[in-house]
């Protein structure tokens, strides 16, 4: 399904007239239609107390009148199906029998896109619909060979199979394709097979053409000789092995196509020097990504593109002085992974649309421009792997509309912007390995964030209260800076440490877990949450609360000087990958509960004042000697230090009970004072009333403390 366009081949207008306001002067549609569209419901698994059921069978006598059944206002005869996105929380697949639908004989439109389809029965059967112009079953999961009668049904306009897993060879489907096509898009599956171009030179209605995303084809766009007859608009052949038989350029037949709207020609190895006519050529969305073309940008042009994607290439130079001049629509630019140095010109903050820029991984240097950030639509901002310099964002930016922010591996000064206080919908802020200062004490309770990284700076002062308002929570960084104070009690109030609720993060992610830097992206992204409080200066006990943050995968608080006892509330981190709490001030026992965490595969608490002997199970059995190291007082296996008998009650001896009453009731500082005191009163009076009583025995005290004085004096 193509977004830059028409919908396939159809004005977006005309759909939402036929699928929102699907009235007619009609009777209501056919029996055998009715009956035939039931079966499709049913199939679909819809059960008679379902809503989709319910809502159907309210006006079940006229099915011209059910939600994504479009009926002619003339015949009432069924034209048009549009059922989107019903089954795509289904996790049953849905198996269509195609059949049901050549039943509806004046049928045009066939749209099933997202409805979890995993394969068709009969697929053949709607090779039988004389009038069908649109057939879209994108975004599925159908495995399955294209029968070779859907290409040649000569009232076919639109061929939607995209994102799909269809396999087989797409050489013989396309040579054999109808001559009034205007849409094909097969991206996003498993097709295989030689595709010289030339055997679609005679699609002379062809407008749109994907082919990305096929790994096992390989498509010849320069042999053999061939013309055109089309004037393609949408054309997508990103990483389909392009050219490798005749040396990796850009098609030469590009350069007569005049109505070029969009081109991505990502990921195919292409060389050469960067293709300026390209930029005059297309005029909305051009993508060169993953390639291997050479050279500078250029300068003297002008391009009506809004999105241009020249990242992961060899670029280098300078970027133009005047970017503004050249692109002055551009809404999204992305030059990121190439060799580009010098400033980011000061014009790039003069375009007025730019809602995304990503120059990361290139050598630039210089300030951010003030303009990129003051009142500014951005919503995505990436400088990072840079040698960018000064503040990180003037001191007056404004970027309401920010989600992205990636300014990490830089050499930014000054403190932590407080202007994103004004940025309320940020998805993930990330500012680590700068020279950043000052404390964070004046930001807003961002409750969108899902990432917040300021790791490997000079940040001072107490971690910020905010935190624990913040419940979008999934990675937090905090380490290698000199934060000082408690460890907030309140992070449990975290909706995704605790609940597991989805974030809202689609940037991949490095954090460091399990003693190493890990790549987080797709799935695991979502998956992965991490706190990391490590080389700071906090102190005090760790909260027990945190005991409640179940779904927390990854936990470093080492290299601090907490104190005290490690929670015992640590048992209930049931997903807990990895626990680093060495370098501390720790003290007492290894709550015997800890080593019962099965999901437990990185563990230390080396160099603290632990004592007693270390819990023995499987999970602590595969823990190494340097994991438990500097504790002069703990003992047990894999330590070469033996426990003795007079350890305490953890080495396996069970204490006497009225011991450990008794050690609970002088627990209690009441009592503790109360019996001092008393003591101390028996212990006075009992001395000092029997001379107050008796002259004979004041006579004998007085007499011996005046003999003592003289033998010593």
């Amino acid at each position: 399904m193509n977004i830059f366009s028409t919908y396939n081949g159809m004005p977006l207008l005309f759909i939402v007239m036929i699928t929102c306001c699907n009235i007619g002067f009609n009777h209501g549609c056919m029996d055998e239609e009715r009956t035939a569209l039931q079966e499709i419901t049913e199939s679909m698994g819809y059960g008679h107390d379902s809503y989709e059921y319910s809502y159907r069978s309210r006006f079940f006598d006229d099915c011209c009148r059910w939600e994504g059944v479009q009926c002619s206002p003339t015949s009432s005869r069924v034209i048009g199906i549009y059922f989107y996105f019903i089954k795509k929380d289904s996790e049953e697949q849905w198996f269509l029998d195609m059949s049901l639908f050549s039943k509806l004989k004046q049928l045009q439109a066939l749209h099933l896109v997202g409805n979890n389809i995993g394969g068709l029965d009969n697929p053949e059967a709607i090779c039988e619909l004389p009038n069908l112009q649109w057939l879209d079953l994108s975004i599925n999961s159908i495995e399955e060979e294209v029968p070779p009668c859907w290409g040649n049904m000569s009232s076919l306009r639109t061929l939607d199979l995209s994102k799909n897993e269809f396999r087989g060879n797409l050489t013989s489907i396309l040579a054999n394709i109808s001559k009034n096509i205007e849409v094909i898009d097969f991206s996003h599956n498993l097709f295989e097979g030689f595709v010289p171009f030339s055997i679609l030179a005679t699609l002379s209605n062809l407008k749109h053409l994907g082919l990305s995303y096929n790994y096992h084809l390989e498509v010849e766009t320069e042999d053999p000789i061939w013309r055109p007859s089309f004037q393609v608009q949408h054309l997508l052949l990103a990483d389909c092995n392009l050219n490798h038989q005749s040396g990796q350029g850009i098609p030469r037949f590009l350069s007569t196509q005049y109505n070029l709207q969009t081109l991505d020609l990502s990921s195919n190895s292409l060389v050469g020097n960067f293709p300026t006519w390209l930029l005059q050529n297309v005029s909305s969305v051009l993508s060169l990504r993953s390639n291997c073309f050479v050279g500078q940008f250029p300068e003297h042009l002008q391009s009506t593109l809004s999105t241009l994607d020249i990242s992961d290439n060899r670029f280098d130079g300078h970027l133009p002085l005047h970017f503004d001049l050249i692109l002055p629509q551009l809404f999204a630019f992305n030059a990121s992974s190439n060799q580009f140095s010098g400033n980011i010109p000061l014009s790039v903050g003069e375009l007025k649309h730019l809602e995304k820029v990503d120059l990361s991984n290139n050598r630039l240097s210089g300030p951010v421009p003030v303009g990129l950030t003051q009142n500014s639509p951005l919503w995505y901002l990436n400088l990072s792997n840079n040698s960018l310099e000064g503040e990180p964002l003037a001191v007056n930016c404004n970027m309401p509309k920010l989600h992205w922010l990636l300014l990490h591996n830089n050499h930014f000064v000054g403190e932590f912007p407080a202007c994103l206080s004004n940025s309320l919908s940020l998805r993930l802020i990330d500012v680590r390995n700068n020279d950043l200062l000052g404390t964070i004490s004046s930001l807003s309770v961002l409750m969108q964030l899902g990432a917040f990284l300021v790791g490997g700076n000079q940040i001072s002062g107490h971690l910020p209260k905010e935190l624990c308002e913040m419940q979008m929570l999934q990675y937090l960084d905090f380490s290698n800076n000199r934060f000082s104070g408690n460890i907030p009690p309140c992070l449990h109030k975290s909706l995704v440490w605790k609940n597991k609720t989805q974030a809202n993060l689609w940037v991949p992610i490095d954090f460091t877990t399990k003693g190493s830097s890990r790549l987080y992206q797709g799935i695991p992204l979502t998956l992965m949450t991490g706190i990391d409080f490590s080389v700071n200066t906090l102190v005090g006990a760790i909260p027990q609360a945190i005991g409640e943050l179940s779904k927390l995968h990854s936990l470093n608080l080492s290299n601090n000087h907490l104190t005290g006892h490690i929670p015992t509330s640590f048992k209930d981190l049931n997903n807990l990958e990895s626990l680093d709490l060495s370098h501390n001030n720790l003290t007492g026992h290894i709550p015997p509960e800890i080593s019962q965490m099965s999901t437990l595969s990185k563990f230390s608490v080396a160099f603290n004042n632990l004592r007693g002997s270390i819990p023995s199970s499987t999970q602590f059995s595969t823990f190494s000697e340097s994991d438990f190291e500097g504790n002069p007082e703990l003992c047990g296996e894999p330590l070469q230090r033996k426990c003795s008998g007079n350890d305490d009650d953890d080495d396996g001896r069970k204490e006497n009970p009225s011991e450990k009453a008794e050690e609970r009731v002088f627990d209690k500082p009441l009592i503790f004072y109360s019996f001092v005191l008393i003591s101390y009163s028996l212990g006075f009076w009992g001395f000092i009333a029997p001379l107050y009583i008796s002259a004979k025995w004041r006579r004998k005290y007085f007499a011996t403390v005046d003999g003592w004085i003289e033998h010593l004096f």
